[in-house]
């Protein structure tokens, strides 16, 4: 996995965790980002459908270790 990628993941996630909590009453599967772009979006669906252009992040990936 591209670092950068993760690292955008995070952010993304991390955004959501502190501006919009109330977004997050369902825990998210993961994150889909755009490789070249670096954009994304949380991702609440069992199964994403992706653009030959994204990859799916999942939750456990954007987490620190316990």
């Amino acid at each position: 996995m591209d670092s950068a990628l993760l690292q955008a993941a995070r952010q993304i996630y991390q955004f959501h965790l502190q501006y919009r909590p109330e977004v997050l009453e369902q825990p998210p599967r993961g994150v889909v980002i755009h490789r070249r772009t670096l954009r994304g979006d949380l991702i609440f669906s069992e199964f994403p459908i992706l653009l030959p252009q994204e990859t799916f992040i999942p939750l456990q990936q954007l987490e620190p270790l316990r």
